[in-house]
Parts: C-alpha cells; sequence; structure tokens
C-alpha cells in the first residue's frame, strides 16, 4: 500500500501527459497574474488622479471616489459634451481656436500663499497640448457623415482635454459667521426677474454655502446670512413669485412691496424706497421681521443690487476684527476711482460706494434721521435719496448726527493719493460690482468655489510656461522672459492714505482702514513681447456639483498695445474637478 503521505499522482507523474497538463496550467495561471497586474495598475493610476481607459472607443474609464469605482466620460462623449458648450457660448461661429482642460485640485503641500501673492505651479499650462482649429458650424439636417461613415468637415466632437493640477489653499476655519449679517436690497419685479431671475442667481452666491467641503449631492442651503428685498414695482403675484425664486436658490430672504400711504403717515413714507427699507431693517433688529426669526445680528448692510461679495466670510470677521462689539459703527466699501469725489475742501471723500455696513446702534440712529426719511436735506426729494442714498444718508448723518464713516478697502479697491495719483490695490476684493468691467462676471467665476472653496476665486498661478490664470476672471500667455516682482502700497490706519510722497489726501470726515488685501503683494513684469488674455464669459456648474465648467475667450482683433491681436477667435475650456 502507498504511504498517505504520498503527493498527488499528476505532481509526481512525469509522462508526456502529465507534463502537458502541467504546462497547460502554469499559462493559465501565468496570464491571470499578468492581467490582475495590469488591473491593479490601472487602478492606482486613477487613485493618483489620472483617468486611463481600460478600453479604447465608447467604453467608460474608472476613477476611485469616496464612494469607491465609479464610470467617467469616455472620450468620444466629453468631446461632443465640450463642443456643444462651445457652441453654446456668445458670439462664438464658424472656425474657431479651441482649447480644453481638466483642471485636477490638489491641497497644497506649501500652505498658503497669502493675500495679494501668486502661487507658482511647477508644470506648463500647455504641456504639449496646442489649440486645435474647429468648425462651430452646426452641421445640417442629414449631414455629419459621408455613406461610407467618415467625418465630414463639421466638427463632431472636440480633442481630448489635458490634464493640468493646481494646489489650492485649504479653507480656513477661523473666518467669520456669515449669519452675523442682514442685507437690504432695493430693486424693482422688472430688474430682478430679467435674465430667468439672472439676480437672484448673483445674490446666491454670497448668502448661500459655496463651502466645498459640502456635501455636492445636497441642496444649496442659506449660510446664515439673511436678505430683506424690496421692490418698488411689483403686485402680489410677482412678490409671491420672487419669494420662491429666493426660496428655491437657498436664501434666507423675504420681500416686501414699497407702501404709498396718505394721511397722517404720509411723512414716515416720503424718503421713498430707502427709508422704508431702513425702518424694515430696524424692526427685523427687534425682532419683528420675517427673516432669521430670533437670530441676533451683529451686522446690517444695505448694498446695490448689483454689488457682489466674493468672500462674505472673510469680510465679516475683516469687521469683526477691527471693529468692537457694541460699538456705533458705519462703514463703507467703496471699490472704484468712480466711488470717490473731492469735498469743499479739495479732498477726497467717499459715500461708500454702494455698500455700507451698519452696527445695531448706528441703524438706530439712522432710523432717527429726519432729514432721511424725508428724502433728503428737509424735502421731498424722493428721486435722488433713492438713486443717491449713500450720499444723502451721509450727509444726514453729518447733519443731524455727527458720525464718523469708517471706510474698509480691500484688494482691488481705488485709493486715492496726492494729485489724484491714486491707484489699485493688489489682492483679492472684498466687494465686486457686476454692472462694470472687468468684473462683469463675477458671479460666474465665482461659482468655482463649488469645487475648491472661496478661498480660490481670484486666487492667481503662474504655470511653468509663463501662462497665468487668474481664476474665475482671466488666463494670460506672457512671453517668456518674465519675473514676478513685489509692489507696495500702504495705508496707516484713521490717517488716510500715504503715498510716497508722504501727503494724505483723504478727507478728515472718513476713517480709512487697510485690510490684509491691501500692502505688499506681487506682480509679474516682462520684457519684450506682447501678452494674449482670455477673458472669463461663462461658467456652470456640472455633474451634481462634481464639476465646473469654465470658458475664457480671446476675440479676434481686439486688444490693447501690449496684447497681441490673433485672426480668429479662441476659447479655452477649463473644467474644474476634484
Amino acid at each position: 500500500m502507498a504511504p498517505h503521505h504520498r503527493l498527488p499522482r499528476m505532481a509526481v507523474s512525469y509522462g508526456r501527459t502529465r507534463i502537458l497538463r502541467l504546462t497547460v496550467l502554469a499559462c493559465i495561471a501565468c496570464t491571470t497574474l499578468v492581467m490582475i497586474m495590469q488591473i491593479g495598475r490601472a487602478w492606482s493610476r486613477g487613485r493618483d488622479g489620472h483617468r486611463h481607459h481600460l478600453l479604447q472607443g465608447a467604453s467608460p474609464g474608472w476613477k476611485t471616489t469616496e464612494g469607491g469605482l465609479v464610470p467617467v466620460k469616455s472620450r468620444e462623449e466629453l468631446g461632443r459634451e465640450m463642443l456643444e458648450y462651445v457652441r453654446g457660448l456668445p458670439g462664438l461661429q464658424g472656425e474657431v481656436a479651441v482649447l480644453s482642460k481638466r483642471v485636477r485640485v490638489v491641497e497644497s503641500k506649501e500652505g498658503a500663499v497669502g493675500e495679494g501673492k501668486i502661487r507658482r505651479v511647477g508644470r506648463g499650462f500647455l504641456e504639449g497640448h496646442g489649440f486645435a482649429r474647429v468648425d462651430l458650424t452646426p452641421p445640417a439636417a442629414g449631414e455629419g457623415r459621408s455613406d461610407n461613415g467618415e467625418t465630414l468637415k463639421q466638427e463632431t466632437r472636440l480633442p481630448v482635454p489635458g490634464v493640468v493640477e493646481v494646489p489650492v489653499d485649504v479653507p480656513r476655519d477661523d473666518m467669520g459667521d456669515p449669519g452675523e449679517v442682514l442685507f437690504g436690497i432695493a430693486s424693482d419685479y422688472e430688474r430682478v426677474s430679467r435674465d430667468d431671475f439672472g439676480l437672484v442667481r448673483d445674490w446666491a452666491g454670497f448668502l448661500t454655502n459655496h463651502s466645498a467641503e459640502r456635501e455636492r449631492k445636497e441642496k444649496r442651503r442659506s449660510n446664515g446670512a439673511g436678505l430683506l428685498l424690496v421692490l418698488s414695482k411689483a403686485t402680489e403675484s410677482e412678490v409671491v413669485e420672487v419669494k420662491a425664486r429666493l426660496w428655491q436658490a437657498g436664501i434666507d430672504g423675504t420681500v416686501f412691496v414699497v407702501e404709498q400711504r396718505e394721511g397722517k403717515d404720509s411723512d414716515r413714507y416720503k424718503g421713498g424706497v430707502y427709508a422704508q427699507l431702513f425702518q424694515r431693517l430696524l424692526m427685523s433688529r427687534f425682532g419683528k421681521g420675517e427673516v432669521g426669526a430670533g437670530k441676533t445680528r451683529r451686522w446690517f448692510a444695505v448694498v446695490d443690487e448689483k454689488v457682489f461679495i466674493p468672500n462674505l466670510r472673510k469680510l465679516v470677521w475683516e469687521m469683526d476684527t477691527r471693529f468692537e462689539d457694541g460699538g456705533e459703527w458705519f462703514v463703507g466699501l467703496p471699490t472704484e476711482k468712480e466711488d470717490w469725489a473731492d469735498d469743499e475742501n479739495g479732498k477726497q471723500i467717499t459715500y461708500g460706494g454702494g455698500a455700507v455696513v451698519m452696527s445695531p446702534s448706528a441703524l438706530d440712529a439712522v432710523g432717527q434721521l429726519m432729514c432721511f426719511q424725508a428724502g433728503g436735506k428737509g424735502g421731498n426729494d424722493e428721486v435722488k435719496a433713492d438713486s443717491n442714498w449713500g450720499e444723502t444718508l451721509y450727509k444726514c448723518l453729518e447733519q443731524e448726527r455727527y458720525l464718523k464713516m469708517q471706510v474698509l478697502v480691500g484688494g482691488g479697491g481705488y485709493l486715492p493719493g496726492e494729485g489724484n495719483q491714486g491707484q489699485k490695490v493688489s489682492g483679492r476684493p472684498l466687494v465686486l460690482r457686476t454692472d462694470k468691467d472687468p468684473f462683469k462676471f463675477s458671479a460666474k467665476g465665482h461659482l468655482v468655489s463649488n469645487v475648491c472653496g472661496e478661498e480660490c476665486y481670484l486666487q492667481r498661478f503662474l504655470f511653468a510656461d509663463s501662462w497665468a490664470l487668474i481664476n474665475g476672471h482671466s488666463i494670460t500667455a506672457y512671453p517668456r522672459r518674465i519675473e514676478v516682482q513685489m509692489s507696495s502700497q500702504k495705508m496707516t490706519q484713521q490717517k488716510g492714505f500715504q503715498n510716497k510722497s508722504g501727503a494724505g489726501e483723504v478727507a478728515d470726515k472718513i476713517a480709512v482702514h487697510s485690510t490684509s488685501s491691501v500692502g505688499e503683494g506681487q506682480k509679474i513684469a516682462w520684457r519684450g513681447g506682447k501678452t494674449k488674455t482670455w477673458r472669463l464669459v461663462s461658467a456652470e456648474v456640472r455633474d451634481n456639483g462634481k464639476e465646473v465648467w469654465q470658458a475664457y475667450v480671446n476675440e479676434k482683433g481686439i486688444g490693447s498695445k501690449e496684447e497681441e491681436k490673433s485672426d480668429v477667435d479662441s476659447v479655452i475650456v477649463l473644467v474644474w474637478e476634484f
């Protein structure tokens, strides 16, 4: 009898049949091992952020997320989707040069670069991917392919975009609470409903939660800030519609119409729209409003309908750290040179630039101003009170109760100097206006905060091949011979702007404060050659908030003396993703 520890017959038999059998099993094992290794390498590349297609053609690839492996669009699907996006951009037709990039957001290992600084990216922006000329003319019915299946002149998809990684600042936890602010805005139904309620979408940019950390499938919700919207002309049904739009956008707000009264109460309503807006803010201060019932507000802001705040948390932080709680503070937020004017002594003064913020006690003082409630200068000049409400309010405060205006100027804001030699300061702004260049599309540009947080909007990136990106604003190709230089413009608190001549030209009636965005910054300088700039014209959130598409356009034949003029329209599409 064979011993019980004898090995299996196949393993100890060396006949020809058994050797062949062993060889076949070995081949199968090797083939299986190679397939496992290939799948493992593809998965590893996916985890590193690079999408690789296991199959070509229409088969989808895969990427790793917190929920596991999920399919991504195939090359053809993505190319067709991008072509339709470019075709939908305003003003583009015929032959256009197109460059597309997928921008992958990675956490910076170097920490925050600071306000006014430029973040360098170790790789080039192009990285072997140039512009492709495509014909945006849509194919006529029945056209697009020949009988043998060959593609005709009209494009059916764009080239597959390259990938570039950019490091971004991690959102700070020590910023202010937007819930401290109640906003008041005056408009009318015609303007609010224009462009499918475009103003409501703009306001949602700073009144709702744009944190990059929030769950993307979650409905956009209020960030805690409230809105009182007063309409000068609206029917009851229009008010209901506007309220519904605010709710759909996630805004914690309410709407009311200007009241027209006669008799003993008529004097109270002679101030027009803004006088009633301030009265409503006062009612909310004492718990009689409809917004954020029971919530204590530290700041009450009245802003023009075209004012946009790119980072409300930062603005609140600047206010909280600069002005002590309980004080009587009346703060203006000018941004443009046009927001400043000469006073009777020839010095520069501002009335807030369409954006003022008040502490509760300052709001109480405004509620007691008879000249403001009467329309300014003690009369019934309602038009003046509404169109120039900032000036009327300032002069009424000066006339009836001396309250010095504090002026807070952030990055991009204008600072007056000796001989009207003011200039813009570096850094990201506190306040923008969507009705003026160069930030007409600021609300659209701000959508990128859905992916990378509010700190990365308007962040400047300089790539190794001398391309620069101001996120949500513009892309510029510089000549190779460039350098990053320091630019310095400083102010001293409470004494006005100080230029190199040492002369302050700001009126004594106001106190100018610097912010973290004002001071030393960086700029790009170059010698010889011309630049070429693509400016943001469109942006939209896609894929349930996981992607933000941006379109930057350079129009043919348009450019300053320092810019290169093109013979064809060109567009750069950036797809921001995690």
